[in-house]
C-alpha cells in the first residue's frame, strides 16, 4: 500500500509517501532492489508570476 500525504487546509499533495507491504519477503526485496540507487526526481514546478 502507498500513503501519499496531503496537506490538510489545501488538499494537495505534500510529497512525501510511505510504503507497506504484506509480507517480510516482498519488503525485503524492495529495500534489496533500491538498496545504493539513487530514487527518481519529483517533477518540478514553479509559479508564474505576472510581468508589468
Amino acid at each position: 500500500m502507498i500513503n501519499l500525504y496531503t496537506d490538510r487546509e489545501t488538499g494537495k499533495l505534500k510529497g512525501e509517501a510511505t510504503v507497506s507491504f504484506d509480507d517480510p519477503p516482498s519488503a525485503k526485496a524492495a529495500i534489496d532492489w533500491f538498496d545504493g540507487r539513487t530514487p527518481p526526481r519529483s517533477p518540478r514546478s514553479s509559479q508564474k508570476r505576472p510581468s508589468f
